[in-house]
């Protein structure tokens, strides 16, 4: 039990990190617009650190792909060592780094390199590290597992987010922004110890002596197309209803009802922390029912109160109707991405599981999760239609169906919920997940 404990908290503290320093870097975007990307055109600067925060998302696949690999290869517990040593350099070079006063264009160029090194650790960071407690989990409780470190990741956020309002206060100094940066390095540094400090999950040591293909990946890409697809659609699943919550209400306060940021900023983190103790009991609840069962109804709500929800904004959009919609996504993304993970590392073998989960994870929220935001101002620009959020909602609830429904368990692995289920033809399969007599 010990053992088990040292090593969720060891992977918690990694998690939280990269999610601290993401969160860390959006709050501070603006400000270090004018240091490190300055023009005589300040919606140019702005633009220039905004896509530096972006260009940390679209490294996400490949950090999937270089950790999946080490720890189909090598080991969960040593790609984690890596991933959160190789994060606190640039946390650690950005607090430190000179301005572009000082050095010039190697300061932009530098802190160019950092984000990209910072997306690509989170690309391998968050499904290496869930896969890593889930198979240290119990079996019956790999969705609680995989929950607590997708809350740790908001805990994270919500930490630097608070470090950074408290270091940008009028009382600090100048340089204040830097002390953030510096926390968050200490932090690493902490992880780093207490993830070489423990034993790899019982799941790898109990499969080391089989054959490992040279590349995990390529094999996924043989032999298991279908899931790898159905773990691209449900990491875009899971985040669509968060950044719809998040980013998109953000945008509606700020454009339509003028509150200023900081308002805006402190309605997200009460979001984050409404997350942070819904997903635990999202897992606990998954676990009861079933894993499928639970995102399978979870995205059918998001279909059924997609239009409602928008319908309610465009009749009369105030703020207390954005908390609403916000509370009820973020229920959404509790309810299917509790029990994602858990029900990811059912689709693969173990030598394959962390090249499948981390690069499609990463790769489905890549392309619609974290685009959501463009895409939906792109689409509303061109229907011309308030209710685009509702039909890009309902959108992400079809898919979710047809990926956790298409999925298919990996023979190695056989802790299915409702294994005499899993070959039924898809309508049967949804209502008997729903709890439907056939």
């Amino acid at each position: 039990m010990k053992k088990n404990y040292k090593a969720i908290i060891a992977a918690m503290i990694g998690n939280a990190l990269e999610y601290y320093d993401v969160m860390l870097y959006g709050f501070f975007a603006t400000m270090l617009a004018p240091l490190f990307f300055p023009t005589d055109n300040e919606a140019i600067s702005i633009i220039s650190s905004l896509g530096t925060f972006a260009a940390g998302f679209l490294m996400r696949p490949l950090g999937g792909i270089v950790f999946g690999h080490l720890g189909d290869k090598f080991g969960r517990r040593q790609a984690l060592v890596f991933a959160i040593f190789l994060v606190t350099i640039p946390t650690l070079i950005i607090g430190l780094l000179p301005t572009y006063a000082d050095i010039g264009i190697a300061a932009s160029v530098i802190l160019v390199i950092c984000r990209l090194l910072q997306g690509l650790c989170v690309g391998g960071e968050y499904s290496g590290a869930s896969i890593f407690v889930i198979e240290y989990s119990k079996r019956g409780k790999e969705a609680f597992a995989g929950s607590i470190l997708c809350a740790a990741g908001f805990f994270g956020g919500v930490l630097g987010t608070f470090f950074g309002f408290l270091c940008t206060n009028p009382f600090m100094p100048s340089w204040g922004w830097r002390i953030p940066f510096l926390i968050g390095t200490l932090i690493g540094l902490i992880g780093y110890y207490m993830r070489t400090q423990v034993s790899e999950s019982p799941d790898f040591v109990r499969h080391k002596e089989e054959k490992i293909a040279k590349v995990p990946l390529f094999v996924v890409f043989q032999n298991r197309k279908i899931n790898l697809l159905c773990t691209i659609g449900i990491g875009a699943t899971s985040l669509i209803p968060f950044y719809l919550a998040s980013v998109y209400m953000g945008y509606m306060l700020s454009s339509q009802l003028h509150i200023p940021t900081f308002q805006i900023m402190l309605i997200n983190v009460v979001l984050n922390i409404f997350l942070i103790f819904l997903l635990p009991t999202m897992g606990i609840f998954a676990d009861k029912i079933g894993k499928e069962k639970l995102m399978i109804l979870s995205s059918a709500f998001s279909i059924v109160v997609a239009f409602p929800l928008f319908s309610l904004l465009e009749n009369n959009l105030s703020l207390s109707n954005i908390l609403i919609v916000q509370a009820i996504l973020g229920i959404i993304t509790a309810g299917f991405g509790a029990p994602s993970m858990a029900l990811l590392s059912s689709f693969f073998p173990v030598h394959e599981r962390y090249s499948g989960i981390g690069f499609g994870y990463a790769l489905g929220g890549a392309l619609l999760g974290g685009t959501t935001p463009l895409i939906l101002a792109s689409l509303s620009s061109w229907l011309e239609s308030p209710l685009v959020p509702a039909y890009y909602l309902m959108f992400s609830g079809v898919l979710g169906v047809i990926c956790v429904v298409k999925g298919r368990k990996a023979d190695s692995y056989s802790s299915s919920v409702y294994p005499q289920v899993r070959d039924l033809p898809p309508t049967q399969f949804i209502l008997k997940s729903a709890g439907t007599k056939l």
